[in-house]
């Protein structure tokens, strides 16, 4: 018989292992996009890999996620003041940021008014001479001239406004709104960083009242500010109108002026009053008929602050609940109490306090809300809005 030649044996192919959900970064970015939206959390998990950071670095993911979360977290508190612009943190380690790291350029010489859009406003110290667009995570300032829009008048306020298409864009553009009050008439201006100049003067009748030195609130194309005796003055950006808008019944009566205006969940203008130990939510809804009238959206029972009973407060003038500002977001509160001050969530069902500090000497605060922090490191790319990414002096960078 023949030789018999023998073939080799073909060995089966091993079955390709099956694909891990987070082999896929599709998915993975997913399960990333519903992180927690505090920035230090975001800054944790991108340390994690070389592949998280990549996926976490992307612009494409940072803009998904500024709209998945739509308002940025607290990071902190800045203290409205003559004497003092401190920086107050929120929060609990290791999420709490640094309180130097958004110290005010030159406290000294500029008096804190407003943030908004990842912005602060700034005024001249002594007069309103000029004002102070600062950017706290990146350090870039830049001046706006008042010129004799500052002078001789005694009463008067302002905010920053991001640009309606820039909004996020950390060197974008921006405005500025200035309003001040007096002989019964209330007058505003608007500067464009796009012109380098300011717009024409808007001039209205109005209460023979002042306007206040607490934060406005930003609703939709309109800004409000509160006037000294409880009035209200809306300035309409697209309209360049200026116009006096009543509040609740017995708002200043009741309230003493513990009052803040905001922007409501339902995206109109609201406002929360305290009066001893409740806080009173209201909205400015329209009718059937297209007429805006006040309505009482929610009371908050804050009773767990009142003193046993027996005992009454050393201090009979000073109210034992103080709302001392609300995010831009319209989402928290921010409480003086005798024990402290807390954050109280105006979007829950049931009362949700948090306690942020031990001071209990603060007046008028100014929210301060990013999804940026901080940070240092190395490398490249982008900053997390589409920009190349610059380097400055404090090696402030966007977490993204």
């Amino acid at each position: 018989m023949g030789s018999m030649i023998s073939r080799p044996r073909q060995r089966a192919h091993a079955p390709q292992p099956p694909t891990l959900p987070l082999d896929d970064d599709d998915l993975l970015s997913e399960i990333l996009l519903r992180l927690p939206r505090h920035p230090a959390c975001l800054l944790r998990a991108s340390l994690v890999c070389t592949r998280w950071r990549r996926l976490l670095r992307d612009p494409g993911f940072l803009r998904r996620s500024r709209a998945f979360h739509r308002t940025p977290p607290v990071l902190g508190l800045f203290r409205i003041s003559q004497r003092s612009g401190r920086f107050v943190p929120v929060g609990e380690a290791p999420d709490r940021v640094a309180s130097a790291a958004f110290a005010l350029p030159d406290a000294a010489s500029w008096v804190l008014l407003s943030c908004r859009h990842g912005r602060a406003l700034l005024r001249s110290r002594p007069g309103w001479l000029q004002l102070l667009v600062w950017d706290p995570i990146t350090r870039h300032r830049r001046c706006v001239r008042l010129s004799r829009l500052g002078c001789h008048v005694k009463a008067c306020n302002a905010t920053v406004l991001g640009d309606p298409v820039g909004v996020g864009r950390r060197e974008g553009s921006f405005r500025v709104a200035f309003v001040f009050t007096g002989n019964g008439r209330a007058s505003a201006c608007v500067y464009s960083s796009e012109t380098s100049a300011w717009g024409r003067l808007i001039t209205a009748e109005a209460p023979c009242d002042d306007v206040c030195d607490k934060p406005s609130a930003l609703v939709g194309d309109a800004v409000y500010w509160l006037l000294d005796e409880g009035g209200i003055l809306e300035l309409h950006l697209g309209k360049e109108s200026l116009a006096s808008v009543e509040p609740p019944p017995h708002a200043q009566s009741h309230y003493l002026g513990n009052i803040q205006l905001m922007e409501s969940e339902a995206g109109v203008l609201g406002l929360a009053d305290v009066k001893q130990y409740s806080l009173h939510l209201w909205v400015r809804e329209a009718d059937g008929d297209g007429n805006a009238n006040w309505v009482l959206r929610t009371a908050f029972d804050l009773s767990v602050f009142a003193p046993p009973p027996g005992m009454t407060p050393r201090i009979t003038f000073v109210p034992p609940i103080k709302i001392l500002g609300v995010d831009e977001g319209g989402d928290f509160a921010f409480l003086r109490t005798i024990c402290g001050i807390y954050m109280l969530s105006l979007d829950a069902v049931a009362v949700q306090l948090e306690k942020v500090s031990d001071a209990g000497l603060m007046e008028i605060v100014c929210p301060c809300s990013s999804f940026f922090v901080a940070g240092g490191g190395g490398g490249g790319g982008e900053d997390g809005h589409g920009n190349s990414k610059t380097e400055n002096h404090n090696s402030l960078r966007s977490l993204h």
